[in-house]
């Protein structure tokens, strides 16, 4: 089944984030992944969260940790971290109703 890896923060220098955005794709691309949301300006309906909401969808849940974990994710992991406040990250399963 699926995973998703589900990232909320708000952007506090896009300038340097930018480097981020460059830096990611290939990263992504190359684990299979595809971007489902990538949303700046997020409507919050109860609670509080940060306006950024990106949705990544990768085959498994394994190979959304491979791509967390991964080398060339981690070389470049500080130029988002650096340049937000981060919200979260998570991994998640796809749902399954047979379950």
């Amino acid at each position: 089944m699926a995973g998703f890896v589900v990232a909320r923060y708000r952007v506090t220098r896009p300038t340097e984030f930018a480097r981020y955005i460059e830096a990611v794709v290939p990263t992504l691309i190359a684990h299979g992944a595809e971007v489902v949301v990538a949303d700046n300006a997020t409507t919050v309906l109860e609670g509080e969260a940060p306006p950024t909401t990106i949705v990544l969808r990768f085959e498994s849940v394994a190979d959304a940790r491979d791509w967390y974990n991964s080398p060339a994710y981690q070389a470049i992991r500080h130029h988002r971290t650096r340049n937000s406040d981060m919200g979260s990250v998570v991994i998640t399963e796809e749902y399954d109703p047979g379950r």
